[in-house]
């Protein structure tokens, strides 16, 4: 026979447990995928690196990719490369993204609509706060963290528009040390 107080003991023990467990399968991460095939994806910095990479795998699932950087030999480039790669025309926008007004004139040039948009530019000056100039500081700001403001107010009535026919629309802001 079991001892009451033991009971008891066990039921404390178990039942805190037993709420552990049901609030991890209750909150645990599930991986989403959301379709890209058929969308519209704007991503900036696409000329190089994790840019192109995204852009490379968002033409190979079939969505409409245009490409956002300052230098347009580079653009060239990456275009010529998604298309080697995948067999699909990008389009492609030359702007700073310092420049509220540039952005604006070039997104209008976009389309009807962007469903997906990636804030992906970045720089970054490799040295030590105390050798960097204030104005080398300054200019990682205004393209790290303006350039994101800048391009989601400039980008976000495209991405609003006419979106009950089209599903909901995503932002994506990269970020790195």
């Amino acid at each position: 026979m079991l001892d009451p107080k033991m009971a008891l003991l066990s039921l404390l023990l178990l039942l805190p447990l037993s709420l552990l467990l049901l609030l991890f399968i209750i909150t645990r991460p599930r991986s989403t995928r959301v379709p890209i095939k058929n969308r519209h994806a704007l991503i900036t910095g696409g000329s190089s690196g994790i840019g192109l990479a995204l852009a490379h795998r968002f033409a190979a699932e079939g969505a409409r990719v245009t490409i956002l950087a300052r230098d347009q030999s580079k653009l060239d480039e990456a275009k010529q490369a998604i298309r080697l790669s995948t067999g699909v025309d990008v389009t492609t926008l030359s702007a700073d993204v310092r420049d509220f007004d540039a952005l604006k004139k070039v997104l209008d040039s976009v389309g009807p609509s962007i469903d997906v948009l990636v804030c992906n530019q970045g720089v970054f000056v490799p040295k030590e706060l105390e050798s960097q100039a204030l104005d080398e500081i300054r200019f990682m700001i205004d393209v790290n963290l303006m350039g994101c403001f800048n391009l989601i107010k400039a980008a976000l009535p495209l991405i609003k528009c006419d979106r009950d026919s089209r599903g909901p629309g995503s932002i994506a802001i990269m970020s790195s040390q």
